[in-house]
């Protein structure tokens, strides 16, 4: 406080000695002139002293009052430069500039699609689980048993028609699980099948207005303009992108201030200056799975080049959209016939799948396929097995051979977990279920439904039993459900990281911004204060005085 009292006293009498010698002496123009400078360094001199106590902190604290003096000298040069040289013009910008690291950049769509892929495989794989959650706890266990429950109950009374009806009626019943849970997961797949139009629909809509933007960022900067906000928006524009599918851009100089600003995806050519290719989805003739739903889409460009669905690079939503909707390795559904056309059986007497490879390179993620392709052997393998049995036997009262359990909905020789239905002559007449190896007098009455019962403990599911079989299934969409969640988990994490350092250098860190406000203000408040005393001064020397 003594010190702020001390440096206006020195400002007083700097303004006042001078012109009072002036007055109280001999008024010539010669006196005046001497008055006005020595006026001017006295106060000069007091503004030197003030300065260096407004940004010294404290008025002792020597080795830190010449550095924070200069600075606030430098601010009051500045300000006076400006002023100077822009009177009456305001504040003069040179120019704005952007600044990006390209280094960033890369990592943060890198990081785009790898997070895109695994935020839509995360969201599948939960609806899927959300299926097989349903039946481990309702449906397998559930039906599976009630199944073999009733078998036991028709060995206990062969010859009656309720036990027989019991055990057609849980047949069907899990039947109909399994029909419901195929359809579920073709659903799915239809779901992702529409979404990968959609995607595309969302990239040629991106490219075209990255194309766009091209032309007017060069058109501005031809005539030495500044396209900030536009650079801005194409990169915000290249962000969403990349989140769908990876990219990669290159920007080269082609001189008079133009640029050529190219974005490729999967290898080839999206956007090329102020042109782009357009890609478009046809429906499949045929199917690449068994069974998977008619007319998926195929993704072709415009232009006729061919477009690689499954690329290892492809990337972002798009990739596990495919993943989810194709998956399984890209294999057929199909089984190994011998010369006559009969099915070629392992040791265990299953049928063999024939993996018939597109030229297309694999996918590493199971999808959609591999779950029907699972419940598919399963129904095949259960069906045939009841159906051979029962086919062997002889109706309760041995006049009739055995008819089949399991049937297919559409009279087809494939059966699946999407056509599986119980026998409709059983469905009307259960007494022609079989239940006896023979008719003669003696023999056992229910051996047929014996065997039947075993095959809930054999090992006729590729090696392990129908319990066992289902649960493997279970846990292998568990673990890519798992997988799906944890990589979305990282990604997340290290996309708000890169994020963080891509603002470190195109950002504004609030908090060093607001210290440089406060120098700048005090700075300004100081300069307009010098203004404004030496405009009282001169003002009262030229109209107070007369001179």
């Amino acid at each position: 406080m003594a010190a702020k009292i001390t440096l206006v006293a020195i400002l007083i009498f700097s303004m006042v000695i001078p012109f009072l010698g002036y007055v109280l002496g001999n008024r010539k123009e010669k006196s005046f002139k001497a008055s006005l400078a020595v006026n001017l360094v006295l106060f000069f001199g007091t503004v030197v002293v003030a300065d260096m106590l407004l940004f010294s902190g404290h008025i002792y604290a020597a080795s830190d009052t010449a550095a924070s003096a200069a600075e606030g000298w430098r601010y009051m040069a500045a300000a006076l430069s400006t002023g100077l040289s822009c009177i009456g013009a305001g504040v003069k910008v040179t120019g704005v500039s952007q600044l990006r690291d390209s280094y960033y950049d890369e990592k943060y769509r890198n990081n785009q699609a790898n997070y895109g892929e695994y935020e839509a495989k995360e969201n599948y794989m939960d609806q899927i689980e959300d299926f097989f959650d349903e039946w481990n706890l309702n449906g397998y266990c559930k039906e599976y048993q009630k199944f073999f429950t009733s078998v036991e109950e028709v060995i206990k009374a062969p010859g009656e028609a309720s036990t027989k009806n019991q055990l057609i009626n849980n047949a069907a019943s899990m039947a109909q699980y399994f029909n419901t849970l195929s359809t579920n997961l073709r659903k799915i797949q239809e779901d992702a099948n529409n979404e990968i139009k959609d995607a595309v629909e969302q990239i040629n809509s991106y490219a075209q207005n990255i194309a766009s933007l091209n032309r007017q960022i060069n058109q501005i900067e031809a005539n030495y303009g500044d396209a900030n906000d536009l650079r801005d928006k194409r990169n915000a524009l290249i962000d969403d992108l990349a989140q769908i599918v990876n990219v990669s851009i290159n920007e080269e100089d082609i001189g008079n201030g133009l640029t050529d600003f190219r974005v490729s995806i999967n290898g080839q050519t999206l956007v090329a200056g102020y042109d782009y290719n357009k890609l478009y989805t046809e429906a499949r003739a045929d199917k690449r799975n068994a069974s998977d739903a008619a007319a998926l889409y195929d993704v072709k460009w415009e232009s006729g080049q061919n477009f690689n669905l499954y690329s290892p690079s492809l990337g972002g939503q798009m990739k596990a959209l495919v993943d989810i909707r194709d998956g399984c390795n890209g294999e057929f559904e199909q089984y190994k016939v011998d010369e006559n056309g009969d099915y070629i059986l392992d040791s265990d007497g299953n049928k063999v799948l024939e993996s018939v490879l597109r030229n297309e390179q694999n996918t590493d993620f199971k999808g959609i396929p591999y779950y029907q392709s699972q419940l598919n052997q399963f129904i095949s393998t259960l069906s045939e097995s009841v159906n051979n049995v029962l086919k062997s036997g002889l109706t309760s009262d041995g006049t009739q051979h055995g008819i089949s359990l399991f049937v297919t909905q559409t009279n087809t020789d494939t059966m699946t977990a999407l056509n599986i239905t119980v026998n409709p002559e059983l469905v009307k007449d259960a007494d022609k279920l079989a239940t006896r190896s023979s008719a003669a007098t003696g023999q056992a009455e229910a051996d047929i439904m014996e065997q039947l019962r075993k095959l809930q403990s054999e090992k006729i599911f590729d090696g392990g039993t129908g319990a066992y079989f289902l649960e493997s299934m279970v846990s292998d969409m568990s673990i890519d459900s798992s997988n799906a969640t944890n990589m979305l988990d990282n990604y997340n994490n290290l996309r708000t990281t890169i994020q963080n350092q891509r603002l470190s250098i195109m950002g504004v860190d609030t908090d060093e911004e607001a210290m440089d406000m406060m120098k700048f203000q005090q700075a300004y408040n100081l300069n307009s204060k010098m203004m404004s005393v030496m405009n009282e001064i001169y003002d009262k020397l030229i109209n107070g005085t007369g001179l």
